[in-house]
C-alpha cells in the first residue's frame, strides 16, 4: 500500500504530513499501526470517539 511507513515518516519528517490531522487519518484508514504513529510521532495514538 502505498504511501507505505518509512515514506509518511519522512512526510511527517518534512512537516508535509502533521499530527494530528492527517496522521491519524493514515492510522485509522491502515497506512500505519498505532505502534508506527508512537514511532513516527513520538505521542500515543487517541482513536477518535465514536459516535
Amino acid at each position: 500500500m502505498w504511501p507505505d511507513k518509512n515514506t509518511i515518516a519522512m512526510l511527517y519528517g518534512w512537516g508535509a504530513v502533521v499530527a494530528p490531522t492527517t496522521m491519524e487519518w493514515y492510522t485509522e484508514n491502515g497506512f500505519i499501526t498505532e505502534f508506527d504513529y508512537k514511532e513516527i510521532t513520538g505521542k500515543d495514538y487517541a482513536a477518535p470517539a465514536k459516535e
